[in-house]
């Protein structure tokens, strides 16, 4: 299924959003409200409340945060002083958000089983999470905490919202990539439906 933007989507789109300076936007749930606009297309919002779900479901607490911590650009902090009490939590307040838009304009796509999970490229994702993670600093990456956090994404969520958070991350804290790495993500964009920017977005650490 091809997705109706050309652009990021979902989570990771929203966690796009928190870069170095996003706390002149306000606290963090104003970056949710911002993404929820009365206009904003339903697919997006369903994009962003089925990522959360799926990663509610799917990962632990710990797993969450280490997803979430490197898959944006500026500081975030989990607890009872922090931008939001724990992952989960975090992720709840986005899902009902998500829902809150859902019943206040009655638009939900239909059917799920259209969306594009990447569960028939598992293997192929699998070896390009890899592949992304290892041009990721060890800094990025302390004792492979993040690659596993990744994995488990792959295979309890999906490999396409896996794929998704290893790009956000490499995007940020990787130097560099390899043109052939580069070609191969395009292609495995082009199967798994992706807009034109959403691989593109990695262009400017192409070697």
């Amino acid at each position: 299924m091809s997705r109706p933007s050309a652009f990021d989507f979902g989570l990771t789109s929203l966690a796009s959003q928190f870069h170095q300076d996003w706390r002149c936007a306000g606290a963090a749930e104003c970056l949710i409200d911002q993404s929820l606009f009365p206009g904003q297309d339903p697919w997006e919002v369903e994009a962003l409340r089925r990522d959360a779900s799926t990663m509610l479901a799917g990962l632990t607490a710990s797993e969450i945060e280490t997803l979430w911590a490197a898959g944006i650009d500026g500081g975030f902090k989990f607890g009872p002083d922090g931008d939001a009490p724990s992952g989960p939590e975090w992720l709840d307040i986005i899902n009902e958000r998500c829902h809150q838009w859902q019943e206040r304009h009655g638009e939900r796509p239909q059917p799920e089983a259209d969306w594009e999970s990447g569960v028939a490229l598992a293997d192929v994702v699998a070896k390009e999470i890899t592949s992304l993670v290892a041009s990721v600093p060890p800094k990025w990456n302390p004792g492979g905490v993040v690659t596993a956090a990744l994995l488990r994404c792959h295979a309890t969520c999906t490999p396409d919202l896996a794929l998704r958070w290893a790009m956000s991350i490499t995007r940020w804290h990787s130097r560099s990539l390899e043109a052939s790495q580069y070609a191969r993500l395009v292609r495995l964009g082009e199967a798994l439906g992706y807009g034109e920017f959403v691989v593109a977005g990695l262009d400017g650490l192409v070697e």
